[in-house]
């Protein structure tokens, strides 16, 4: 997806997930929540360099990771309006 950037760290269950054009990761995962249903961690709370970053855990069927990837998409099309 164009403007998302993924960093997976080695041997974890999680990834942070960077949107350009997202300042505030606490606002963005708020909106995610109320908008499509998809809860992911702000990358601010992990410190301030994740700021801008979103943490997902993929620690999940691949039918709830591919639902969730839907609605990340969902997401991003509203953020872009």
């Amino acid at each position: 997806v164009s403007g998302v950037n993924v960093a997976a760290p080695p041997g974890a269950m999680y990834l942070f997930v960077g949107v350009d054009g997202v300042a505030d990761s606490v606002n963005f995962a708020k909106q995610l929540v109320w908008q499509t249903k998809l809860g992911l961690a702000p990358g601010v709370a992990f410190g301030p360099e994740g700021e801008g970053y979103l943490r997902w855990c993929f620690a999940s069927s691949i039918e709830r990771l591919l639902n969730g990837v839907n609605r990340f998409q969902l997401g991003l099309d509203k953020l872009r309006k």
